[in-house]
């Protein structure tokens, strides 16, 4: 992930709000966030959205800290040493901390969100991911605790930065239950004052907050007093209330308003990188006509991705054609031209499969060459990339259509197997993340696609500790992953937050989780 930090900012198009050294902070701002999509819950432990990782990262402290480089520093916890054999993690944790209910943070409260995310009834989508083999935890004394993993993890340090592993409070977790998502008890540098679902979310400074992670130098509490994060799924109405100065901060800015307001001196563009497989959609290898190689590969080359993202996004995001984004460990250029843009080469590979061209569309034994995308209605960005691949699709004669659905029916669709392709995100910030999309009976194994050579490898990388050995191990897990087309990487995975000149100090932890304890709103 280094590399891809480094190359934004030699390319001039990574822009941190700069630190606000010549203002004096308005200790009593109150800051107001154009917010892109609804939340679907305010608990760490059984969120599955990726723009929740962002707002949880404000109200819930973290083991370590991961910089947007992805260096691993110390956080709630101070240090921490594991085994030879790669079996146990323990870590030293930070001494004076409270949660905001003012329960003591201690080994004890690690030990009660280990077993609250591994407990089968929490119904834990990322975070119990994020643990692995290692979801075994034990209080050595008050503040040591000790993670078992039945097998070797490697991942497992960086994944425990992700806001998905945010700390709750113990006594939260007894109180509230099945309701813990409408109560957030963290011990981050905001805490929760209201919440009005698809409406807003309002946080307050936490004053007693004085121990933030090293690597962000900051020290004490927020400048800021409060935040509210205003829901506004509509991109135009976001831009207004923006551009109205009924906020002061957007995230996913409409790639038209972002060519156009960068360029204006009261604005600051931020674009944030968000690491992982980048927007891509899996292709479903069991349901016709997808399930035919063929038909998957010319799909790959069907589709002019760099027209897409002129059409959908007004050309403001790279392209992306690889399974793990530039800068993730085990990246490998060496697939990015294996789907070129080739028109006569999807026909030629449907042609030698038996396809016939009857009329304006394919048929084979009777049946047309007909699909639909599916696309999360509630997030502007995606039915633009569906219509957008949809016109590729078509003129090569695939009988394409795109269905905008909510996300519950979003969800059960492709987990049941009933769509063709989706676009969507995947945030990781190891290489693992592949195994939640490849491996047999993961949740987001949406491509129905197994491969016994495959789910090998990639138990292999988890294991593996060497940083070279592992990086060749997911070379190879992507070769298999783009031969045989199960997933169509489309651009990389950017959000483009713009801010006004008044706020200054924006950062972001690895991953891409925009995080407000260092910024300052001036009047």
């Amino acid at each position: 992930m280094k590399s891809l930090f480094l190359a934004l900012v030699a390319a001039g198009s990574l822009t941190l709000a700069p630190a606000a050294m010549a203002q004096t902070p308005n200790k009593n701002a109150k800051l107001t966030i154009g917010w892109a999509e609804p939340i679907d819950t305010l608990n760490p432990a059984t969120t599955g959205a990726r723009n929740v990782g962002p707002v949880v990262a404000n109200m819930f402290d973290m083991l370590v800290w991961l910089t947007p480089d992805f260096e691993i520093t110390p956080h709630l916890a101070t240090k921490w040493t594991v085994s030879d054999d790669g079996l146990t993690y323990t870590f030293t944790l930070r001494e004076g901390v409270t949660f905001h209910d003012g329960t003591p943070f201690d080994a004890e409260a690690v030990v009660a969100n280990i077993n609250y995310i591994t407990n089968k009834e929490t119904q834990s989508k990322i975070a119990l991911g994020l643990l692995g083999p290692c979801g075994s935890a034990k209080a050595l004394d008050k503040y040591t605790v000790q993670f078992t993993c039945s097998a070797p993890y490697a991942p497992l340090l960086a994944q425990l930065g992700e806001p998905y592993l945010g700390m709750q409070s113990p006594k939260a977790i007894a109180q509230y239950g099945k309701d813990l998502g409408l109560h957030p008890t963290g011990t981050g540098p905001f805490q929760f004052v209201s919440y009005s679902p698809n409406q807003s979310l309002v946080l307050k400074r936490n004053e007693a907050y004085n121990w933030g992670p090293a690597a962000v130098k900051h020290s004490g509490p927020p400048n800021i007093a409060e935040v509210t994060f205003q829901i506004v799924p509509n991109s135009q109405a976001r831009v207004s209330q923006f551009l109205s100065g009924q906020s002061q901060m957007m995230q996913q800015t409409p790639g038209v308003y972002w060519n156009s307001l960068q360029k204006q001196d009261k604005y600051t563009a931020i674009p944030v990188p968000i690491s992982g497989l980048g927007i891509f959609s899996p292709i479903n290898a069991s349901k016709f006509p997808t399930n035919d190689i063929a038909v998957r590969k010319a799909i790959l080359h069907a589709i002019d991705k760099k027209g897409v993202i002129q059409l959908a996004e007004a050309g403001v995001f790279p392209v992306h054609n690889t399974p793990l984004q530039k800068g993730m460990t085990g990246y490998d250029p060496s697939l990015e031209d294996a789907y070129p843009y080739d028109p006569a080469k999807a026909e030629a590979l449907l042609k030698d499969a038996g396809w016939t061209k009857n009329g304006e569309f394919w048929e084979k034994d009777g049946k047309r060459l007909a699909f639909t995308i599916n696309a999360i209605a509630t997030v502007p960005s995606y039915p633009l990339l569906s219509q957008a691949m949809q016109g590729y699709l078509r003129k090569a004669g695939m009988d394409v259509s795109v269905q905008q659905l909510a996300v519950p029916a979003w969800l059960a669709s492709n987990i049941n197997g009933e769509t063709s392709m989706a676009p969507l995100q995947y945030i990781g910030v190891d290489p693992d993340a592949l195994h939640f999309w490849f491996l047999p009976g993961e949740y987001f194994n949406w491509s129905k696609f197994s491969d016994p050579k495959l789910t090998d490898l990639i138990k292999e990388g988890q294991k593996e500790r060497d940083p070279a050995k592992r990086a060749e191990i997911y070379h190879q897990v992507q070769k298999i992953i783009m031969d045989n087309a199960v997933m169509m990487p489309i651009r990389q995975n950017i959000d483009l937050v713009m801010t006004t000149k008044k706020l200054t100090g924006v950062t972001y932890m690895g991953g891409g989780f925009e995080y407000l304890l260092p910024a300052t709103l001036s009047d």
